[in-house]
């Protein structure tokens, strides 16, 4: 498998100089198995950089698959959808699954309503588009990568994390998660277990997690913040716990610029030296091409 960041940025884009070292757009990454056959997973504003790339290829003579997942339909993830040019381009066939919701399809449709959009509706996309639902699809085939997922919670929302496999070799996506105060969430560190190459999200430093005021539930209870993402520190740990290989550190705080990335990094590979451990980890870059 061969991997490239179009996105790695969570929230919204982050257009500063001291943000383009890392990366400022929001969550894209394309995967090719060892036929070139595409999953991409995400389609925040780096799909757009994708779809302008894959131009020149079959994709840009309406010859062109691609096989899109969503973790969840927040605006970050499905915001390039309808700038991703392939898809306007007869001839192309692009599948289109997950999300976190019941009627994917449906939410597609209103952000490309009239009052938000000037391309109205899904309807005047060109290419052959076929959206389904996870449920039916428990095992995705995509060329010879097999794809499998889970859900959990992620604050009051349901988000998807992926395990994609090409023979033994393996990643994980988890864009976003959110985990319990006291623990890791179960589901997550089993879709990431053994495999070698993880990318979780690390929108939160463990100082600014810890200090998030409690959550005042309607009942008017105190209880856990209602953090909805995760920190560079659980990234690790689902890691460490998992007994993955290698850690890409994903879905970076808008407000985060390159030098404090670098610092988080730093400090987590301080920890893993300290605690014997092999885990090579890394922050995910716009740019950056891997092969499993």
């Amino acid at each position: 498998m061969r991997l490239r960041f179009w996105g790695v940025r969570g929230a919204l884009a982050a257009t500063g100089a001291e943000f383009q070292r890392v990366g400022g757009n929001t969550p894209c990454v394309e995967v090719r198995d060892r036929d070139d056959e595409l999953l991409i997973l995400d389609a925040g504003i780096g799909a757009y950089w994708l779809g302008r790339q894959l131009l020149s290829g079959p994709h840009g003579r309406g010859q062109g698959k691609a096989t899109l997942l969503f973790s969840h339909t927040h605006w970050d993830h499905i915001q390039g959808f309808p700038f991703f040019v392939p898809a306007f381009i007869p001839g192309n066939d692009v599948r289109v699954f997950g999300g976190g919701v019941d009627h994917l399809e449906d939410t597609l449709e209103g952000q490309m309503d009239p009052t938000y959009s000037p391309l109205v509706s899904l309807s005047n996309l060109g290419a052959q588009v076929e959206i389904g639902g996870l449920e039916e699809n428990p095992v995705l085939e995509v060329g010879a990568m097999r794809v499998t997922h889970a859900t959990f919670p992620n604050g009051p929302h349901q988000v998807v994390g992926y395990r994609v496999e090409e023979g033994d070799r393996s990643l994980c996506y988890i864009c976003e998660v959110d985990h319990p105060p006291d623990g890791l969430r179960a589901e997550v560190v089993e879709l990431a277990r053994g495999c070698d190459l993880l990318i979780h999200e690390s929108y939160y430093t463990d100082e600014e997690l810890d200090s998030l005021p409690p959550n005042l539930s309607l009942a008017g209870e105190l209880g856990p913040p209602p953090a909805g993402h995760s920190s560079y520190g659980q990234a690790t740990s689902v890691a460490l716990e998992a007994g993955v290989k290698r850690l890409l550190y994903f879905y970076h705080h808008p407000d985060r610029e390159d030098d404090a990335v670098d610092a988080q990094i730093a400090a987590q590979r301080a920890r893993v030296a300290a605690a014997g451990a092999t885990l090579e980890i890394e922050s995910a870059r716009e740019g950056t091409e891997i092969e499993i």
